[in-house]
């Protein structure tokens, strides 16, 4: 019998295996895995930093069932949150990082998902964001994916990938995709040892930023949103990921 098992792509699981218990003894994972699918009755403090002064970020059980956790904006507007892992994530280890996140009114709120050098901004700034129309970071060193309905060079519901290195920012990459209200998408964002990040939309790969952070800085895995209208609006999160290497 072989004793490595080489795999170009994924496992699937099918038919009956597909609802069994599929995998008998140990099955460990050889890189760093944090994951929260907001299961707990509150928030962790142990696993997030949360800046919430402008907003509310509450594990939700009623609205969808499995875990996710309910954002609810500030109704003044460009006031920001943010949910953060601490600064503990690195390129130099292949960092990912993935988010599944519903916004019910597109129009009415800005987010950003990836990784920055920072766990949380001064309001209203965000690591990277269109406030006002114009690209812009408040984080020296940060990247991700942003739709922000003050967007108005690639479309106030678009999906794109940024990043700045070293306060430069990069050229930005636009998925294609607009975001519908009430749609749930999978944000990813891979680096590389270079610094270099690959962006993903629902598992499918949208975009390659070259040097998108100065390579070995210490990153953190971030959620941030906020408003950008007079109203109070919600967004789910159903989960974030993180993976790197092991340190060896």
């Amino acid at each position: 019998m072989s004793q490595q098992v080489k795999v170009e792509r994924d496992i699937q699981f099918i038919g009956d295996a597909k609802h069994s218990q599929n995998v008998e003894g140990p099955f460990h994972e050889k890189m760093v895995h944090f994951h929260d699918h907001f299961t707990d009755d509150t928030l962790s403090s142990d696993k997030w930093l949360a800046t919430v002064t402008n907003a509310t970020i509450a594990v939700d059980h009623a609205t969808y069932s499995g875990g996710c956790a309910l954002v609810t904006t500030d109704a003044t507007n460009n006031e920001t949150n943010f949910l953060s892992t601490p600064l503990c994530w690195q390129d130099d280890y292949n960092c990912i990082c993935e988010a599944k996140i519903l916004l019910t009114d597109v129009s009415g709120v800005v987010l950003f998902f990836g990784f920055s050098d920072a766990t949380s901004e001064a309001t209203p700034n965000m690591a990277i964001d269109y406030a006002g129309g114009v690209l812009a970071a408040a984080a020296t060193n940060a990247v991700g994916i942003v739709c922000d309905a003050g967007d108005t060079v690639n479309g106030v519901s678009s999906i794109v990938g940024v990043g700045v290195n070293a306060g430069t920012l990069e050229t930005a990459i636009d998925s294609g995709t607009d975001w519908a209200d009430g749609e749930w998408h999978t944000l990813r964002v891979e680096l590389d040892p270079d610094g270099d990040a690959y962006f993903y939309l629902d598992d499918t790969v949208f975009g390659y930023m070259s040097t998108a952070i100065a390579s070995a800085t210490r990153l953190c895995i971030t959620y941030q949103s906020g408003n950008r209208d007079a109203a109070i609006d919600t967004i789910y999160i159903d989960r974030i990921d993180g993976w790197q290497d092991e340190v060896s």
